[in-house]
This record gives structure tokens, sequence and C-alpha cells, in this order.
């Protein structure tokens, strides 16, 4: 992502802050609520959701050694359908989880090429979806008084349907169509240290294995208590590494990320 791009992710994320820190301003009062990830009632579950937009970015290489890199202006340019979310449920130490993000991007290119002293014009449309979902639970193995961390366990999947639609100069058509997807174990560690009463950080990083040669994803935030919402913001990347995929060698889903997370 060039460095307009990134002003660009970062002007539209601190726009969703501004116009959602003056509403939490005046919602907030006095704490103690129950929060998922270590810390829910005793006595029932509790759920909890958190709803964000991710200035993500699109990377990796492909069997044949190019290079993708589909930065964040050309998702919002292209994006047909988007979401992103994570549901969990959570009682006393124990947590249950569900983390998803869902794309579905077309686009299309319009070139010419010059082969032995002749010029052809090459167009493609390009349909991508694509679907990764964590799923697992969580148990709080250590708490103080500021800070709480997690052990999570559970699995991974990947999805992604590509299809290729193009010509050369309107002499031959062709069309290439693929989907699939891994399935992979992951372990790791969440956490969340209290910095004062409405200001916090959360932190997580997994780590596994499976259909895929290694898949490993990183995420640190700040986050703003509110009465009954909280502000999040902060970095996340995932990364995948195949051994049997036609097209991939890796792939790799990065950027900001800023979001609203409540219980109910």
């Amino acid at each position: 992502m060039t460095l307009r791009n990134r002003t660009a992710s970062l002007a539209l994320l601190f726009g969703l802050f501004v116009t959602l820190f003056p509403f939490s301003l005046a919602q907030a009062q006095g704490y103690g609520r129950y929060e998922t990830f270590g810390k829910g009632p005793s006595d029932h579950w509790m759920m909890g959701a958190e709803i964000y937009l991710w200035g993500a970015s699109i990377g990796g290489d492909t069997r044949s050694g190019d290079s993708i890199d589909i930065g964040f202006d050309e998702l919002l340019k292209d994006l047909e359908v988007g979401f992103m979310g994570t549901l969990a449920a959570s009682r006393d130490e124990w947590t249950l989880f569900a983390d998803m993000l869902y794309l579905d991007v077309s686009d299309d290119i319009r070139q010419t090429v010059r082969f032995q002293g002749d010029r052809f014009r090459v167009g493609a449309d390009i349909d991508l979806q694509g679907f990764t979902a964590t799923l697992g639970g969580a148990y709080r193995f250590y708490q103080s008084g500021i800070s709480n961390i997690n052990v999570t366990l559970g699995m991974r999947n990947l999805w992604l349907d590509v299809d290729v639609r193009g010509d050369l100069s309107r002499l031959r058509s062709f069309r290439i169509s693929d989907s699939g997807s891994v399935w992979d174990g992951v372990i790791g560690l969440r956490g969340k240290t209290d910095l004062d009463d409405r200001w916090y950080l959360t932190y997580y990083a997994d780590i596994g294995t499976g259909e895929s040669d290694s898949t490993w994803q990183a995420l640190a935030a700040v986050n703003y208590r509110c009465y009954r919402y909280d502000i999040v913001g902060g970095y996340r990347y995932l990364r995948w590494n195949f051994h049997n995929s036609l097209y991939f060698d890796d792939l790799d889903l990065s950027g900001i990320f800023a979001g609203v997370k409540f219980v109910f």
C-alpha cells in the first residue's frame, strides 16, 4: 500500500473514531461490568460482539513467482459485499468465539502488450470471493489487578473462489476458475491490560498448521470503555503458507481497523 493509500485509510478510520467519541463521553460512567474473554459472569453465559471496518491489504506470491498486492483503496473501490466481525460467549474464565471475515471483490484489467513486433489488446474480468473464520475456545489462566491472559485453541478455515474471464484482441477468449478451502488447527494467547478506568489494551497471537504448511495471526488494539459499548482501534495481520495450492505459495491480509465492541 502506498503512502497516499495509507493516509486515506488512516483518515477514514480516524473519522469513524471522531464520530463515535463524543457519544462515548456522554455515556461514560462507572464500570466494573462483565467482559468477554476472561471476565464473564459465573452463573450464566454472556454474549458479546465486535463489528469493525478493516483497512486491509491483500498480498502474497503465486506459484509462477508473481506478487499480489491489492491495496485498501482498491478494495473500497471494487468491494461488492464485505463483513468483518467477532461473536463470543463467556462464562467465568471460559470463552467460546467465532471470528469471521468475508470479501467479494471484482476488478477488470485492460492493457496493451507487444509480442514479436505486434501489439495485442488484453482484457480480463476478475472476481474474487474469500472467507476466513477462526473458531475456538479460550481459558483464562492468569489474572492480576490490571491484566488477564487467555490460552486459545481452535480451527481456522480459509475459503477462496477465483474466476478470471478474458480475451486477447477479441481473437481468443479464456476462462480460469478455481475454488477451495484449507483447515488448520491453531493455538494462541489473548490478553488484556487496563491503563485506567476507561482505556485498555488487547492483544492476540496464534499459530497453526494442517492443510496449509503454516498459518499465523497477530493483533494489537487500543480500546475505550463506554457505558454500553467500547470503541476499538488497532492493527491486524493474517498469513498462510501453502504446499498444495494450484495458484498461491502464500497469502496475507493486513491493515489497521476500527470498530465497536458490545455485550448483550
